[in-house]
């Protein structure tokens, strides 16, 4: 690449990624997928075999979608768009959305679906041909056992890999036909082997990723893998052998980056979609609508058990653009890691200040909390991430949300306001061992009526459902078929805060206030209409972030009570059915606060329980440093993931002075054990004035919950939930 267009290159990626996400219409569509892949349905209707079905039909998809490609591209793949008339939408899908296909408009017989990760380093290490020899291989095995239906999975794992083939060496002959000589030699490189390239590596990576995310996977919430790590050795033999330099590396990343956000669609789908926003692409125009892309930074390696900072993981932070939402950045941090890579990790923040899309985790913590149920180092040291903040060791397990997630209709809070009133029957004396003893005896039933109805005896297997994410997963080609090795049951502790909250203010009226509890009890269920003078004592009760010692001792010994009690009611589980705390519920909070009857923390029905573990609203008093001291008291070694929303002031933490102080402040956290922070930075006063003036404030960004959102997009709930926010 000449060098003399790197700028002009960078401008014109950044700018059209910034534009698609800002100004792109709510109503494209990407229209040629839902035309072809109807088509297709016709034409394979008669192969009953689903692998032989997926495979064939893939193969036919990816020889015929358009490859369009821009004179500005050095990573080829883009989606066709337009927009519609919503009467000519209407037309539209009565005549492709047939019988045949999803609402979304993809085939019935596809069953990929998002909250996926891929075996990126086997992918990258062998290349795409090795991994067709591979399922050859085991074809010829299970041809001579006689395994028909393995047989047929491989031979449609074969035909996707081909696929696969196929389309990148039509992207070189379309960048050949542009002129982008260097991008046509990349693909050729990624179809034909082991890419020995940055450029050709990548390549490999966001080829696999645009079909699954653009034309595969409703809401794919794809990770992308450690790619610091996977990709650095490459990096490095191309830097000693002088075919690359850094800022030609950067300019990679920057188109990679880059890329992630063209397939999007505009709006923000938690709130905004389930209100009906007029904002919200939606799943059914744009597969990737609102899906975030985790790429996993630093960390440990697995097999040095060294911390990861390197030059790819240097240069992707630096490349980080706080107006894009993907891909995501999750940092893994490790012990003393800011003090030892000072550099990266203020840049890392600085991103961070300017509200980029990132999230930090704490490898101290969660790699020993993996270890300690159960994983073996390695894949200990492997874990990643992908949408929701889901925990995953890289491709060899899948979420289950139906035991305990669902099975409490995404919050733990009913179950504990039962535990809460058993404890004060027959008028009893309050003790805390009392209260805890009935919150253990509680939990340990309800997790024990859960764990008995919705288990399973042994892993996900089936030989007669392909997926294209089986081609990159664990085990999947030898063993012959869709194979999970584990199943991860989600325990949520989204709204933990208020959880903490209700004990604590119980605790407080009851013991020190000499409130009865029957007052308290009556008080909440008339949604406090008739004690406003108890409401007011509620709401000034000990609360999570406030370093009160009440609040502090259930942190941490109400949380180790529930964890117990889950973990005592399902010890009898198969080993395959891994226990997953975890911290987050999104932005449910809203919806169950709107279905929650008051609690003895001043909550009123309509009004949000505390959103993934931030403190509610007002309770963290004392600034940002004794906010996150208090809820270090929170066992997050038993958690797997979490969420933690912190709003600052931008005036607050400006100069290299705020970047250091906020440096500092994050550092301390996470050495004190602190589980993940994200950082919306974002003045009060600015967001009151975008909700005002949208036109004005189109690439205004901020943080959801494990991903960024455009503010002006969201709906007016979603805006004053994030305004309403504790801010520093």
């Amino acid at each position: 690449m000449d060098k003399n267009n790197y700028r002009y290159l960078r401008e014109n990626m950044q700018s059209e990624a910034v534009y698609a996400l800002t100004h792109k219409p709510v109503e494209t569509y990407s229209s040629e997928r839902v035309r072809l892949w109807s088509e297709i349905c016709e034409e394979v209707k008669d192969i009953t075999n689903q692998p032989l079905k997926l495979g064939t039909a893939l193969k036919s998809f990816l020889s015929r979608v358009s490859v369009p490609v821009s004179e500005n591209d050095i990573l080829i793949g883009r989606m066709v768009e337009e927009s519609f008339t919503e009467e000519e939408e209407k037309i539209f899908r009565e005549k492709y959305i047939t019988p045949l296909m999803r609402n979304e408009g993809i085939p019935k017989f596809l069953f990929d679906a998002g909250h996926q990760s891929f075996l990126w380093k086997d992918t990258v290490d062998k290349g795409l041909p090795a991994l067709k020899a591979e399922a050859e291989e085991y074809l010829k095995k299970y041809t001579d056992e006689g395994c028909t239906e393995k047989c047929n999975f491989l031979r449609g794992a074969i035909m996707i890999y081909e696929s696969i083939i196929c389309f990148i060496n039509r992207c070189a002959d379309a960048a050949e036909e542009k002129g982008l000589s260097e991008s046509a030699k990349a693909c050729r490189e990624a179809a034909s082997g082991a890419p020995k390239t940055l450029h050709s590596a990548l390549q490999l990576v966001w080829a696999i990723e645009f079909i699954f995310c653009a034309y595969l996977s409703p809401n794919p919430t794809l990770a992308l893998g450690r790619l610091d790590l996977f990709l650095n050795g490459i990096y490095e033999k191309e830097l000693a052998s002088g075919s690359i330099d850094r800022d030609t590396a950067s300019l990679l990343i920057d188109e990679f980056y880059a890329k992630n956000n063209l397939i999007m669609g505009r709006g923000e789908h938690q709130i905004s979609s389930r209100e009906n926003s007029p904002n919200c692409t939606g799943w059914h125009r744009i597969l990737c609508y609102d899906a975030p892309q985790y790429l996993i930074l630093a960390g440990t390696e697995p097999d040095t058990k060294e911390a990861v900072c390197n030059g790819l993981t240097e240069i992707m932070v630096e490349r980080i653009n706080p107006k894009y939402k993907n891909p995501v950045i999750v940092f893994r941090y490790t012990k003393d890691f800011a003090e030892k890579h000072s550099d990266v990790w203020k840049t890392l923040v600085s991103k961070m200040r300017a509200s980029g899309s990132i999230m930090i985790y704490n490898d101290i913590s969660v790699c020993e909390m993996y270890k300690s149920f159960g994983e073996s180092e390695y894949d200990a040291l492997s874990h990643e991430y992908y949408g929701c903040n889901w925990p995953t060791i890289p491709a060899k397990d899948a979420p289950n949300y139906n035991v305990f997630f669902y099975g409490v209709e995404r919050c733990l809070i009913p179950t504990l306001m039962d535990a809460v009133r058993a404890s004060f029957e027959n008028e009893r004396e309050f003790s805390r061992e009392r209260m805890l003893q009935s919150v253990y005896d509680t939990f340990f039933s309800k997790f024990s009526e859960l764990i008995a109805k919705n288990t399973r005896n042994e892993p996900f297997f089936d030989p007669n459902q392909l997926r294209f994410c089986s081609c990159f997963a664990f085990e999947n080609i030898s063993r012959g078929g869709t194979y999970f090795q584990n199943i991860n049951l989600i325990v949520p502790f989204g709204g933990i805060g208020t959880m903490i909250d209700i004990v604590s203010a119980m605790d407080y009226l009851v013991s020190e206030k000499n409130i009865s509890a029957e007052r308290i009890f009556t008080a909440c269920d008339s949604n406090f209409d008739n004690d406003p003078v108890l409401l007011a004592m509620c709401k000034n009760a000990p609360k999570m972030g406030d370093g009160h010692e009440t609040s502090s001792y259930y942190a941490k010994e109400l949380t180790r009570t529930i964890i117990n009690a889950c973990k005592n009611a399902s010890k009898d589980r198969p080993s395959f059915l891994k226990l997953r705390f975890c911290t987050e519920n999104d932005t449910w909070h809203i919806q169950r606060g709107d279905i929650i009857p008051a609690t003895p923390d001043g909550r009123r029905i309509g009004d949000p329980i505390t959103q993934n573990c931030q403190p509610s609203v007002g309770a963290a008093k004392n600034g940002i440093t004794a906010m996150l001291s208090s809820i270090s008291n929170i066992p997050f070694d038993q958690f797997a993931s979490g969420a933690l929303n912190i709003t600052i002031q931008p005036k607050n933490f400006e100069g290299d002075t705020g970047l250091e102080n906020l440096s500092h402040i994050l550092a301390v956290y996470f050495e004190k054990g602190g589980l993940q922070v994200q950082l919306s930075s974002v003045d009060k006063e600015l967001l009151l004035d975008a909700q005002k003036n949208p036109d004005m404030y189109r690439d205004l960004m901020v943080r959801v919950t494990g991903y960024s959102a455009v503010f002006v997009d969201m709906c007016k709930k979603a805006q004053d939930d994030l305004i309403s926010r504790n801010t520093f």
